[in-house]
């Protein structure tokens, strides 16, 4: 593990934004059973994502306890450099080093809480094709189910109390914000 892995995970959000506005991705003309393996890609990927970063975050809090037992001993400090048309260096506590990381996951913690939101509402308009108009009858049934209409199993109404337990699209961007939270949580402990 290494500072460097926070490229690699900010480049995996720039890309979750894009599949996220991907028209072809999302593509309504499509069943919703052909959509669910853009959901299961984009959740995947968030998934990976979220567990990383709070990986990162773990090893930042133990490399940080480690190095302040031994500054205990040593009154030693961190050098950090940065590429300021030059090279800069300043000696830092370990705990000031673990706040100015902390401070910076605080914004990849916001970021990663919007994509979550944005990922939600693209499948909540998804399944919402075709029901936009269908208001539940008096047992609670839309328009398809009082017509009999023969559907797509995964085309549930998602005005439907059941919809978020039947429907995988759901379920799966539950859990990514769900992840996400635990994320943004880690965060604000850390500080």
């Amino acid at each position: 593990m290494s500072h460097a892995i926070l490229g690699d995970l900010r480049a995996g959000a720039d890309l979750v934004q894009r599949l996220l506005t991907c028209l072809i991705c999302y593509n309504v003309a499509k069943a919703p059973r052909l959509t669910i393996e853009n959901v299961l890609l984009i959740g995947r990927l968030m998934h990976e994502m979220t567990t990383s970063y709070r990986r990162y975050l773990r090893w930042v809090r133990a490399a940080t306890e480690a190095n302040t037992a031994s500054d205990v001993e040593n009154s030693r400090r961190q050098t950090v450099h940065l590429d300021l048309s030059g090279m800069a260096g300043f000696q830092v506590s370990p705990q000031k080093m673990q706040e100015l990381i902390v401070d910076g996951l605080q914004a990849d913690a916001a970021r990663l809480t919007d994509l979550g939101a944005q990922f939600a509402l693209r499948q909540h308009n998804r399944h919402m094709v075709g029901h936009e108009s269908c208001p539940a009858d008096t047992e609670g049934r839309c328009w398809r189910e009082r017509l009999d209409v023969d559907t797509d199993p995964l085309d549930i109404c998602p005005r439907s109390a059941a919809a978020r337990t039947l429907t995988p699209c759901y379920r799966v961007v539950d859990a990514i914000q769900a992840g996400i939270q635990a994320f943004a949580n880690d965060v604000s402990y850390a500080r």
